[in-house]
Parts: C-alpha cells; sequence; structure tokens
C-alpha cells in the first residue's frame, strides 16, 4: 500500500510540474531579459600598433524596460562606449568594445566584460573575446599591417593601400567579417587567392566623417584547409583646415 501510494504521489507531482512547464512557456514572467548577438568574439590575429574593435548588439526581449546600469571590462585595454542604456521590449543598441593590445603582455588575450542590468534571471551577464597579439599566421601576410590615414583635413578624400600576400600552399578565399562602415569604405579586387598570389585592398575616408581622431578596425577571414582570421587597426585624426 505504502509503494502504490508513493507511485501516486510521485505521479502526481510529475503531473504537476508538466503543466506548470506548459504554463510558465505559454505564460512568461513580466520582466526585462537581455539577449547579445553572440556572447564569444575573436579578433583573430591583430599587431600590436593600435587599436581594433567588435560590435555586440544587446536586445531587450522581455516585456519590460531593460536598465543596463554598468559595462565592467576585466583589463584597462578595454573601452565599452555605449549608445543608450534603457531598451525598450524588442529594442536594441550597440555595445562597442575598443581593444588596445598595445596595454597586454601576453601573446594571446582572452578577455571578460560584465554587464549588470536589471533583468531578474540574469542580472549578471558576461561576454568575452580573444586575440592572438603581434603573431604571424601561415596563411597570408599583410603589408602593412595597419591603415593609418594621419592627419586629413574634413571633406578632403582619404585613400590608402594594404597588400595582402597568400604565403601558404594553397588556394585561399577572403571573407570579410566585420567592417568600419562608420568611417571607411573597402575594396578588394579579388576574394580568391592563389598561393604566392598578392592583392591589393583598398580603404577610402567616407565624406562627412567628424573632425577629431578616430580608431576603428576591419575583420577578415582567410580560409584554405585551416582559417586565419586577421583585424586591421585603422586610425586617424580629421582636422578642421
Amino acid at each position: 500500500m505504502k509503494i502504490l501510494n508513493l507511485k501516486i504521489c510521485f505521479l502526481l507531482l510529475l503531473i504537476f510540474l508538466t503543466v506548470n512547464l506548459v504554463y510558465a512557456q505559454e505564460h512568461p514572467l513580466p520582466g526585462a531579459k537581455i539577449s547579445f548577438s553572440e556572447t564569444m568574439w575573436s579578433f583573430g590575429y591583430v599587431p600590436k600598433t593600435g587599436t581594433v574593435s567588435h560590435t555586440y548588439m544587446i536586445k531587450n526581449v522581455g516585456t519590460d524596460t531593460l536598465i543596463i546600469v554598468k559595462v565592467r571590462p576585466d583589463c584597462g585595454c578595454t573601452t565599452t562606449p555605449l549608445t543608450q542604456k534603457r531598451l525598450s521590449p524588442n529594442e536594441s543598441a550597440e555595445m562597442k568594445i575598443v581593444f588596445d593590445p598595445r596595454k597586454v603582455v601576453t601573446t594571446e588575450a582572452v578577455k571578460k566584460l560584465q554587464i549588470t542590468s536589471n533583468d531578474p534571471n540574469n542580472p549578471l551577464s558576461e561576454v568575452q573575446f580573444t586575440a592572438k597579439i603581434g603573431l604571424n599566421n601561415s596563411l597570408v601576410k599583410l603589408t602593412p599591417a595597419e591603415i593609418d590615414f594621419d592627419t586629413t583635413a574634413v571633406g578632403a578624400e582619404g585613400s590608402r593601400t594594404l597588400t595582402i600576400e597568400n604565403i601558404s600552399k594553397e588556394r585561399l578565399s577572403l571573407n570579410v567579417i566585420e567592417e568600419p562602415r562608420e568611417y571607411v569604405d573597402v575594396s578588394l579586387g579579388n576574394k580568391i587567392l592563389k598561393p604566392g598570389e598578392s592583392i591589393q585592398l583598398v580603404a577610402k575616408l567616407k565624406k562627412g566623417v567628424a573632425a577629431g581622431s578616430f580608431h576603428t578596425s576591419l575583420t577578415l577571414d582567410f580560409e584554405g584547409s585551416k582559417i586565419a582570421r586577421v583585424s586591421i587597426p585603422i586610425f586617424g585624426e580629421i582636422i578642421t583646415p
């Protein structure tokens, strides 16, 4: 009799939990809910000459206003300006990270950022990024390793060329992963590189860039039997004539 009663109690408990799970899925609790475009980003190979950047998208997938209280990097090598700190339901905002490899002593970095918000179920969120600093990859050589626009007058045309050489023994395909769209237009003559072949990457300043210094980057993937990701620092200063 005791065994039968235990079986009945267990069955009732299972039914209760199943009903509550179905109800919770169909009737989510009110509240803010934070979501990220990705929680892990790789800069790949970066030179130790300038900053690189990446933009995470933060979205409120909850039913109440999301308030981002604080974003705290774990290193002084990273800054994280936000476009806004209050997000309505289904609204998104950019969280741009700017990483300065010159402030890191190791050649391989794994860095974290902690985001404090009013998400009741996830008040402390975390995203990460990685970088290989000052190291050479086995697939391509970039000359120069960064794009420096130096000093350019407001409204003046600025253009820089970077050479990409396939130093491997196989055919490589090139993919643009993240572009510096707010400052620079980038064009490539070809996205397929044969062994020993070189192509030119041309970066042109966009018209209407405001006066002041800027720091951004371009991230490319080179794929053969292996993949090499490379992030190229792009920087300069726009001055008023």
